[in-house]
């Protein structure tokens, strides 16, 4: 197994081993990571890699119990779709965990690969800003997704992510 995917495993296994959290300040409120993505990619089967242009969002809402609510949604030009709702510490693949002003999400992503958001808050509480990174096991992965918007499997060999941005907001994103 390389280094990087001795170091990707760790990095799955730590932050569900501590579920610290999330901060009081943050109770009642949302917190929206926003992105966009440039993925060279092809339908399962073909050979043709192309491009496909989209935008990503992690939304998350703190209860005033504490509990973490999120999902994750994305679109293209083709549609688009959301990843399924899920709570922090109560199955699901997203792990977020909280650390002072921060916060981590990290999940799989398809097959062979890996997504990691970190979130710094200000001392308030009442802004953030956001890093979002994709990875691969190594750099000759072809990662094997199942594409809600065309439903099919997916390789991706590539992902560039660009304009990521944060903002916290009083209530629940969720609207319920």
């Amino acid at each position: 197994m390389s280094r990087r995917a001795i170091i990707l495993l760790l990095g799955f296994l730590l932050p569900q081993a501590s579920q610290a959290a999330p901060p009081k300040e943050l109770y009642g409120k949302s917190v929206i990571v926003t992105w966009a993505e440039a993925r060279e990619q092809r339908t399962e089967g073909e050979l043709a890699w192309r491009w496909v242009h989209g935008s990503q969002a992690l939304n998350i809402y703190v209860s005033e119990a504490g509990r973490v609510f999120n999902n994750l949604v994305y679109a293209t030009d083709g549609g688009s779709a959301n990843r399924g709702d899920q709570i922090a510490g109560h199955g699901g693949n997203r792990a977020i965990t909280f650390n002072g002003p921060s916060m981590l999400m990290m999940s799989p992503h398809g097959k062979g690969g890996a997504n990691r958001i970190s979130v710094a808050f200000d001392s308030s509480y009442a802004s953030c800003t956001a890093e979002v990174l994709k990875a691969k096991e190594s750099e000759a992965t072809i990662v094997k997704s199942y594409s809600q918007i065309i439903n099919h499997m997916v390789e991706i060999k590539s992902i560039k992510v660009s304009g990521s941005a944060c903002n916290v907001r009083s209530g629940n994103v969720f609207g319920k």
